[in-house]
């Protein structure tokens, strides 16, 4: 089967009537046909007119016939209506029979229950994937980084988990991102425009990494990994809030950075929770009071499409502004503390992009301010046009800040 003779399911399932009349062998051939669609790589990160390397990073998912159409996967109308066919599939199993079943078939070769059970079984696992439901189904995902400056890629398996459709917004957490994929891509090749030059490296004391909202926590791990791989001295922090959300993370550390050690003898790694809207209570300011890791500045602050509500914007400027120190109070011959942003420009989450550029003043606007009233401001923006692996060859668009006082 392959991408461009995929047919979405409203045209391809027989109705929900008929399916008890249809042998085994063709049932279970529809469910692999939608399970060829709901089973995908993450959306939307293969950069348009990127930079020529020597070689470019990967995501290993296995066989390359089963990467799916976007198109239909984003499609809620043919969602909902595979999500129907399963359900009564599911609801029809007491009815289902096979032709073969009167045959002259002798032994226990042929086991008609056996077939329906696993059908049965194979259909409610793709519900919870179609719909997200509480029954949760993981994914693994092994993802390899190419890296200019290492002489091996930056490897690293990473596990999701379904969300529930009854979820809160908190436990999208639990699924990697097309900006978390892009971030890790870009900061493994590119770590100097992510503030991890040669000079802050060197640095006797060590660098001091946060990444917000780290969900599944790819963008941690691929900056410890590499700082690791570099041999220097670090702390990376991927901070999160929902309890399910931080399970997973600390799995997902666990899982590359095995015990006694979480990363190297040089590179700590740890999983931490970090509720942004603390930092946003009336007389905070600047001066929130803070246990430890978060009781001394960073000198990079990550976050990859944290912002899918409104008051998100709010909420982050107030928390980076407490923990990335003023540009004018580091060293002189330190490049300045940063806070390296990437979302993705949805059309369902306007309102929420235009936020960044609202609460996040420009850069011209916050240089006129005199020293005392320091902001933080955008200092870069950057487009970023990635390929859909699907039929279309649609775009995604993203957009990276970076942001600092000005």
């Amino acid at each position: 089967m392959t991408l461009s003779l995929i047919a979405p399911p409203s045209s391809k399932l027989p109705s929900v009537r008929s399916i008890h009349e249809r042998p085994l062998e063709v049932l279970a051939s529809l469910v692999e046909y939608l399970r060829t669609i709901y089973n995908p790589p993450v959306r939307g990160t293969r950069r348009i007119d990127r930079k020529a390397l020597k070689r470019s990073s990967t995501l290993c998912t296995g066989d390359d016939g089963k990467a799916a159409l976007e198109a239909l996967r984003a499609d809620e109308f043919e969602r909902a209506y595979a999500v129907r066919w399963l359900n009564g599939l599911v609801c029809q199993a007491s009815l289902l029979s096979d032709p073969l079943e009167d045959s002259a078939v002798s032994g226990d070769s042929y086991n008609v229950e056996d077939k329906v059970d696993t059908l049965i079984h194979s259909a409610t696992a793709l519900i919870a994937v179609c719909a997200g439901s509480a029954a949760l189904r993981t994914l693994t995902r092994q993802y390899a980084f190419y890296a200019p400056s290492l002489e091996a890629d930056v490897d690293i398996s990473l596990t999701d988990l379904s969300i529930s459709v009854d979820a809160d917004s908190a436990t999208v957490g639990t699924q990697t991102w097309g900006s978390a994929c892009l971030m890790a891509e870009m900061l493994v090749e590119e770590p100097g425009k992510f503030g991890l030059t040669d000079e802050v490296l060197s640095r006797a004391e060590g660098v001091r990494v946060l990444e917000l909202g780290a969900g599944t926590g790819l963008v941690s791990l691929a900056a410890a990994k590499y700082l690791s791989m570099r041999g220097v001295k670090a702390t990376v922090v991927a901070s999160d809030y929902h309890p399910a959300v931080l399970s997973n993370l600390a799995h997902n550390i666990a899982a590359n950075f095995p015990p006694p050690s979480p990363a190297s003898a040089d590179v700590s790694l740890c999983a931490h929770a970090l509720d942004w809207s603390k930092f946003s209570l009336p007389g905070t300011a600047h001066h929130h009071t803070a246990e430890p890791p978060f009781d001394t500045p960073f000198d990079v602050i990550l976050g990859a499409d944290i912002i899918y509500e409104l008051t998100h914007a709010l909420w982050i400027r107030d928390t980076v502004a407490a923990l990335l120190p003023p540009s004018r109070s580091a060293p002189a011959h330190a490049p300045a503390p940063r806070f390296h942003l990437i979302i993705p420009l949805r059309p369902t989450h306007t309102s929420e992009s235009h936020m960044v550029e609202e609460v996040f003043l420009p850069a011209s606007i916050g240089s006129a301010r005199p020293s005392s009233e320091l902001a933080l401001c955008v200092l870069e923006k950057e487009t970023i046009l990635c390929e859909v692996e699907d039929a279309r060859r649609s775009e995604v668009e993203y957009v990276r800040y970076v942001i600092g006082w000005a």
